[in-house]
């Protein structure tokens, strides 16, 4: 797996996210948490983009509970696809 395909990977199924955000700083806070090869770090970002997103969604009408469930889904796909994409070969991309 690449940066590329594990940006699709974790974007696939958060059209809202992209709706309310917009597809480049989606892409963009996505990409660099897949560049970043320090575990800690990483979720570090990602909990930031997570509540950014909680944040984004209820700006945008999505009521709390229902943001709070997405962005948790969304989370998860960070994470998994994190660790597949630096499991890949040991090395940071």
């Amino acid at each position: 797996m690449n940066i590329e395909d594990a940006v699709t990977a974790v974007t696939s199924e958060a059209s809202a996210l992209m709706s309310c955000l917009g597809q480049p700083v989606v892409a963009y806070h996505v990409t660099e948490i897949m560049r970043e090869a320090d575990l800690a770090h990483a979720r570090e970002m990602q909990l930031a983009l997570v509540r950014r997103s909680i944040e984004a969604l209820v700006d945008d009408g999505l009521e709390g509970v229902a943001a709070e469930h997405f962005a948790s889904q969304f989370e998860g796909r960070i994470g998994l696809t994190w660790r597949l994409l630096h499991a890949s070969d040991g090395a940071a991309h």
